[in-house]
């Protein structure tokens, strides 16, 4: 279902005139676009990504053996000066993991990498709801500019019709000088507003360092969506799951530390003297009696248990968070349902009757004032209530792994 807004903010022309209709119309999809395709955090995110999936396959690598070459009994006194006596050994050793090193580092740095390449989605996820709330506030000092450029067109209409009135003696002097002083005040208001929306676009143009050469889709802010229900998952909760696998997985590293690896060595000696020569076969075992590394394991257990307690504290954030944007959200949508069947249709009219009492005298100008200043705060707020639901959606989606912009009603027409 689709409630649309009042037609006087889809029916007043664009501040900008006409050059405006030449403007690329650009959207809430084709903005983020942009920011995705030119931002460096994004870029880094994604190398991080990268590197993260390198190490586990530099995780998974065996140790490499070692070649020893030894000349030993030369260089000495008697028999065994020069070289001649000499004793020459060549073996290779290889380490080899009995406790599940390499197993244990793998799974490791698997976790590492999914951590990674979420840490990435969410650098985009959060570029993209930046873009999003910098689109909205654009769309919305746009449309201020429109209200105040409608307020300055009927204060012009009131000036004129004030001055006739003042010309024929059925309105004090003081009436067009009051008057002028409102003019004044609506234009000075004007440029202001026209000033804002354009900081505004350079501000969501700054995202992708492109010009201010586009008009903003329209529509989208002023047409609000329902939307059903998404099976999505929260990108941050699953990050902080991805890390608590991570430091499980530590701590298995560290357990793995704890058995000695064995290096077996195998190679054959050189007795020049006797010009014979023997095989050598050797095994080193490392004995754990002074480090059996239990200060390492104890640390990655207290980081395991403290990844447990954040995922639980971020689900429980998550959980107040889309509690209080969901109601929020749905306030917001009331109220702009007040604004647009209520409240504007309800000014509207008032402010013209008044303008049709004023013309036939049955009013004054001040009540031509009040009702024209009760017009323009109606629509302002409405505007207000608008951008509000707007980034409620918006941080209702990143919180709960989908950003609205895929489903957003755009249109181009």
């Amino acid at each position: 279902m689709r409630l649309f807004i009042s037609a006087i903010l889809l029916g007043i022309a664009l501040f900008t005139g006409a050059h405006a209709q030449a403007e690329e119309t650009l959207t809430r999809m084709e903005a983020v676009r942009r920011a995705l395709g030119d931002d460096p955090g994004v870029a880094a995110a994604r190398e991080g990504a990268v590197a993260a999936e390198a190490s586990v396959r530099q995780a998974g690598a065996r140790a490499n053996p070692t070649l020893d070459v030894l000349l030993e009994d030369f260089g000495g006194t008697d028999t065994f000066s020069g070289v001649d006596g000499a004793q020459a050994s060549y073996s290779l050793s290889q380490e080899f993991s009995l406790g599940g090193d390499r197993r244990a580092r793998r799974r490791a740095a698997q976790g590492e990498a999914a951590a990674a390449l979420l840490r990435a989605g969410l650098s985009r996820a959060d570029l993209q709801e930046a873009v999003q709330f910098a689109f909205v506030d654009a769309q919305a000092a746009e449309a201020l500019a429109r209200i105040a450029t409608s307020r300055v067109a009927t204060a012009r209409e009131l000036s004129a019709a004030v001055g006739r009135r003042v010309a024929a003696a059925r309105d004090p002097a003081a009436a067009g000088s009051r008057v002028a002083a409102q003019l004044a005040e609506a234009e000075a208001a004007e440029a202001g507003a026209i000033a804002r929306a354009a900081a505004a676009k350079a501000a969501l143009a700054s995202y992708w360092g492109g010009e201010t050469t586009f008009s903003l889709d329209a529509r989208s802010f002023e047409t609000i969506a329902l939307r059903g229900a998404m099976e999505t998952i929260s990108a941050d909760i699953a990050l902080a799951e991805a890390e608590r696998a991570r430091a499980a997985a530590e701590v298995d590293v560290e357990r793995a530390k704890q058995k000695p690896d064995p290096s077996v060595t195998a190679g054959f000696r050189q007795l020049r003297q006797t010009d014979s020569s023997a095989f050598i076969v050797g095994v080193s075992v490392p004995l754990p009696i002074w480090n059996r590394n239990s200060g390492a394991i104890a640390s990655a257990r207290a980081k395991a248990t403290r990844a447990d307690y954040e995922l639980k504290a971020r689900e429980r954030a998550l959980a107040r968070e889309t509690a209080y944007l969901a109601s929020q959200a749905a306030a917001a949508r009331g109220e702009i349902d007040a604004y647009a069947t209520r409240i504007i249709p309800g000014t509207e009219r008032a402010h013209r009757e008044t303008l049709s009492a004023y013309a036939q005298g049955g009013l004054s100008y001040i009540e031509v004032f009040d009702a024209e200043a009760a017009l323009t705060q109606a629509r302002e707020r409405q505007i207000a209530a608008l951008a509000t639901y707007h980034k409620f959606e918006i941080r209702l989606a990143r919180l709960n792994g989908a950003m609205p912009a895929t489903s957003l009603v755009e249109s181009s027409e």
